[in-house]
């Protein structure tokens, strides 16, 4: 049954910026368009538009909301001592970030590895970096643990962008004890 509530514009708007990420995460800033974003949303490109002002401006919210994605998932973590724990506690609200927005996890995990466009890499520095600081201190200066932080991001990413049509939320512990493995971790913490 189709409900009859509409959207709020907030609710439109943060739509928007999600299918904007994941187009900004397939083709860059230079080549993602308005009228991609507009037709993977299913508006018009005028609608786009009209919300947002121009291509600029829809990059700006969308960097403006990885920053602010990244800094949820890093609070998530603070509660809880560096190791296993915080570890297991990053990556289950990793995997939820990415269910309930995958353009969001598709364009700053992606910045890591699919596009070496300069302007997407610089522009999501602040959002990169403050998500693998929340795995520890240690994260940049100790190699092992930098390559195992990367390889448990982009597992959970992968493998979350791979099922998102198939709807998988029953199965999500599959997928953070996918990332806690490449973490170097058991699931059962």
């Amino acid at each position: 049954m189709k409900s009859n509530v509409k959207p709020t514009s907030e609710e439109i708007d943060r739509a928007l910026i999600d299918v904007a990420a994941f187009v900004f995460a397939q083709h860059g800033f230079a080549q993602g368009t308005v009228q991609a974003i507009a037709d993977a949303s299913g508006y018009s490109k005028a609608a786009v538009l009209k919300r947002f002002g121009s291509k600029e401006r829809i990059q700006d919210a969308v960097v403006d909301h990885a920053e602010r994605a990244a800094e949820t998932l890093a609070a998530v973590g603070t509660a809880v001592p560096v190791g296993p724990e915080r570890d297991a506690v990053l990556v289950e609200a990793l995997v939820r970030m990415i269910g309930e927005r995958p353009g969001m996890g598709a364009l700053v995990v992606g910045a890591f590895w699919l596009t070496r466009e300069a302007e997407v890499m610089d522009r999501l520095s602040v959002a990169q970096h403050t998500l693998m600081r929340a795995f520890g201190p240690d994260v940049h200066s100790d190699e092992e643990r930098h390559v195992r932080v990367v390889a448990a991001i982009g597992a959970v990413t992968a493998t979350m962008m791979a099922n998102r049509d198939e709807q998988w939320t029953d199965r999500t512990d599959v997928i953070v004890a996918a990332g806690l493995g490449a973490l170097g971790h058991r699931s059962g913490r």
